[in-house]
């Protein structure tokens, strides 16, 4: 149980690093393709592993169920990278609508929904 709760911090840490805010559109962002944001929520899961990731502005919330057992975290986005917290460690990076971010040594890609 140790392991897991360790792959999960793990997880939630290298989801977030890969997160960013590009939330830089003035206020006519229907007219302009270019200005995008990444707030929104993230997801991926397979038979033992679920995680959602909502971006918000300059902050992310996560949650990680393995093997029905949840853990929760959040932390600082800056640019299109997501850091822990503190906002010294970066965890994950968005692009598109895709979050990249470690988990278990493993690179893990949730999917914007």
């Amino acid at each position: 149980m140790k392991n897991v709760n360790s792959v999960f911090a793990i997880l939630i840490l290298l989801l977030i690093s890969s997160c960013g805010n590009n939330s830089t559109a003035s206020n006519d962002t229907r007219n302009t393709e270019s200005e995008q944001t990444i707030d929104g929520r993230y997801f991926y899961s397979d038979s033992d592993v679920e995680l959602e990731i909502t971006i918000s502005g300059n902050r992310w919330s996560g949650k990680t169920t393995i093997y029905g057992s949840a853990q929760y975290d959040n932390g600082v986005v800056k640019g299109n990278d997501l850091y822990e917290s503190s906002g010294m460690v970066e965890i994950g990076h968005v692009s598109g609508a895709s979050l990249s971010t470690s988990m278990g040594g493993n690179r893990v890609t949730l999917r914007r929904r």
